[in-house]
């Protein structure tokens, strides 16, 4: 690849070969997937494709799997190219949407490739950051509806972390792009990685010495019978051990009581900051907070407490604006010790000294696992500051007590694990499929094309070579049978005759009372039948070589049709196209069902089904049933913040006092029932925890008051819910462009709804 064309440098950073490479593959109009570790440096690609573009009069798209990053990359790109430049669209937040520049969540793209309601003959290029999320089990079919439907105009940059199958994944993009698609793999950190682990009694060790302590003290502990009787991991001992020349430090916890109380914990008696640094704090505290009817809540006094000594923590339940402002701290290195959940390696890029983790393994939701190569880099790629630390540390804390020699093994990230494709059919996605396209040809193309498809396939191939291989070794080896195998004539088989008509002759001797009478009719047919086999007339008699090759040629016929049976069973696993138009086939003879497609056309319902992307089944149905028309404003809003809400496992279901919405609740009972029966599926989703909370707000009750009657409940997921449920009411009101009464009232429900704390504040 010729690099005379690509610039050294680029806005103050000289560049890596491999971001040389990928931009001049960009400049010559293909289209790039790059792979590369975390903290390597891919969003200055991405950068690069903006300022490339700009004079082109080429507008660009930047997608990010969550919100935060989408706002984040936002602010980034306000400050870089100007207010006028750049634009937001995440849903529940739309910002100068006519913009050149415009950022945006996978899901708000791909809903637009759907309903056209933007024009992208202006869009140059749309920038996939984090495309490994293609592999996400709940929404990685977005990104490949995404480049699926991508028009043929536009070129697109794809981001990933480092993954096993980054060639297997532009080889599929290949087959969807008329332009060449190149990938970019880059496997060497800027600032390489050093990998520990940390244990009572052992302090910092490697594996082998993990593995060696634990069992001299296991047998120790088993002996005297004390259970779990190693002591427990601290986190202070840990931190207290690296001492503040391993600051910033993140240390990732599994739980958001975990971060808070590891945070109250360290801030007992830690302080990190200077009182320079401290009124630096104050002062930003005062900026984010001030305004709001934050200061007064208990979690957000706390917080700022721990804040003042240079220590944070960091989830999804926390406020939006608490969370901003520990991200700008953080950022400003004014917080030493940051506690967090994994959500924050998300595509935030704050790279520290070091990183710890709290254990080795997750909830899944299943039950504990390991983490996965993949995830353990995702975060500990954190570690390490480009042009700050010549090496990054990180350190995993392990507990005796839950612990599993061979559970655990040295991190190499050229060992994560590849990519497989979670493509999963929508009703949205049936609905825009039918409208779309007549030919049931035509819909069995489009279904094929998609990344689930291609690996099956290739899967599906390489087993069936390897099956020719092994049919062909197990011919190979049959060929070369003694002639005497399994004959009467085997001199090996009559000495094995022989032992067994000696084995059965002394259980007939041992065998007495009446009660044995048909185990001794069996033993003696058997010996009549041996009996034949120890007579033969001729025996061959093998030499002692001969026999050894024998047997050693039975066990390996015998290995490979064993490995011939289980290929044969894993290819009939493997889900085909066929099956894959089978299930569209099954969800749209539903939707005909419940009137949503007639003769091939999508009716009203339809129409408007193919518009929603939340619950679109309930929220038609509750539409066409008058529901939005006759509830008042703020039963609206309790009922969109219902719709698509999954409590935690600690949340139950309310009795409707301030409102009822018992009818609402019955259509969703229903059409559950309805998909249960005749898809064996269940998508919707319907929880009212929060609805009492929703119709207060609404009603203009002060956020202080309404976490008085909260509960438990985490301030940051109240708010979240707000936001999915103003998401809901905004795509309701574009797809009911001919009732401008209704589009009036639901435009007056976001309004009361978009306030104060809930507000998103850019």
């Amino acid at each position: 690849m010729q690099l005379t064309n690509v610039p050294e440098t680029f806005r103050g950073y000289v560049l890596d070969g491999f971001q040389r490479e990928a931009i001049a593959h960009l400049l010559q109009g293909a289209s790039v997937f790059v792979a590369a570790p975390t903290g390597s440096g891919k969003t200055l690609i991405a950068d690069y494709v903006v300022e490339m573009t700009r004079p082109t009069q080429k507008g660009v798209i930047y997608t990010a799997p969550i919100k935060a990053l989408s706002n984040q990359k936002f602010k980034q790109f306000r400050e870089n190219f100007g207010e006028e430049s750049v634009g937001l669209v995440t849903g529940d937040v739309v910002r100068n949407e006519t913009a050149p520049v415009l950022l945006m969540t996978t899901e708000i793209f791909r809903n637009i490739l759907f309903d056209h309601s933007r024009s992208l003959d202006d869009i140059g290029y749309v920038i996939f950051d984090e495309i490994h999320y293609i592999a996400d089990e709940a929404r990685g079919f977005v990104w490949e509806e995404s480049l699926i439907f991508l028009p043929e105009h536009i070129r697109f940059l794809g981001l990933s972390a480092t993954i096993a199958n980054g060639h297997e994944l532009s080889s599929w993009m290949a087959t969807l792009r008329p332009e060449p698609i190149t990938v970019v793999e880059y496997h060497q950190r800027p600032v390489p990685l050093s990998h520990a682990y940390f244990a009572p009694e052992v302090g910092i060790t490697n594996l082998a010495g993990l593995n060696n302590y634990y069992l001299d003290k296991g047998a120790s502990v088993a002996t005297q019978g004390m259970g779990r009787g190693f002591p427990l991991p601290n986190h202070i001992e840990l931190v207290d051990t690296l001492g503040e020349q391993y600051l910033p430090l993140l240390f990732f916890v599994f739980s958001r009581r975990g971060c808070e109380a590891h945070a109250s914990e360290l801030a007992l008696d830690h302080n990190y900051l200077t009182e320079e640094e401290t009124l630096l704090v104050r002062e930003a505290t005062q900026r984010h907070l001030w305004g709001r009817e934050l200061r007064n809540l208990d979690s957000v006094s706390l917080l700022t407490a721990i804040l003042e000594r240079g220590i944070a923590y960091h989830h999804a339940g926390l406020l939006p604006a608490c969370k901003d402002l520990v991200e700008e701290l953080f950022e400003r290195r004014l917080i030493k010790v940051l506690y967090a959940t994994e959500t924050f390696a998300v595509g935030v890029n704050f790279p520290v000294r070091t990183v710890c983790f709290d254990s080795y393994t997750k909830y899944d939701g299943r039950g504990f696992r390991p983490l996965t190569v993949g995830e353990y880099f995702q975060m500990a790629g954190r570690a390490g500051r480009r042009g700050i630390d010549e090496q990054g540390f990180v350190y995993t804390m392990v507990d005796f007590n839950f612990y599993h020699p061979g559970e655990l093994k040295d991190r190499i990230e050229d060992n994560v694990e590849p990519l497989w494709s979670q493509f999963d059919l929508t009703y949205n996605s049936v609905l825009n499929l039918t409208a779309r396209y007549q030919a049931p040809e035509q819909i069995r193309d489009v279904l094929e094309r998609n990344l689930l498809v291609y690996q099956n396939q290739g899967q599906h191939q390489r087993l069936q070579e390897e099956s020719l291989q092994v049919s062909d070794r197990l011919t190979h080896l049959t060929v070369k049978r003694c002639p005497h195998y399994q004959q009467d004539s085997c001199g090996e088989a009559v000495k094995k005759a022989r032992r067994q008509v000696d084995k059965l002759h002394k259980e007939l001797v041992n065998m007495k009372g009446k009660g044995e009478i048909r185990r001794r009719k069996q033993i003696l047919r058997q010996l009549h039948r041996l009996g034949e086999k120890t007579k033969a007339a001729a025996v061959y008699r093998c030499a002692k070589r001969e026999r050894n090759s024998c047997r050693y040629r039975e066990r390996q016929i015998r290995r490979a049709e064993r490995r011939l049976r289980e290929l044969k069973g894993a290819m009939r696993l493997i889900p085909t196209k066929e099956r894959l138009y089978e299930s569209f086939a099954a969800k749209q003879s539903f939707l005909e069902r419940l009137g949503y497609i007639e003769s091939g056309e999508l009716t009203g319902r339809g129409r408007v089904a193919a518009g929603l992307y939340v619950q679109e089944l309930l929220v038609t149905e509750l539409l066409f049933d008058g529901i939005f028309h006759e509830l008042s404003e703020d039963a609206i809003n309790a009922l969109a913040v219902c719709i698509d809400y999954e409590p935690r496992k600690d949340e139950v279901a309310r009795p409707w006092r301030l409102v009822d919405l018992s009818y609402a609740q019955r259509v969703a009972t229903e059409l559950a029932s309805m998909e249960k029966q005749l898809l064996h599926e269940d998508r919707v989703c319907f929880h009212n925890s929060l609805h009492e909370l929703a119709y207060r707000w609404s009603r203009g009750c002060s956020f202080l008051e309404l976490m008085d009657e909260a509960g438990a409940m985490a301030e940051g997921d109240i708010v979240s819910a707000f936001r999915r449920g103003i998401d809901l009411l905004r795509q309701l009101r574009r797809v009911c462009a001919g009732d401008e009464q209704l589009q009036a009232k639901l435009s007056r429900c976001m309004k009361k709804m978009d306030r104060d704390v809930v507000e998103i504040r850019l």
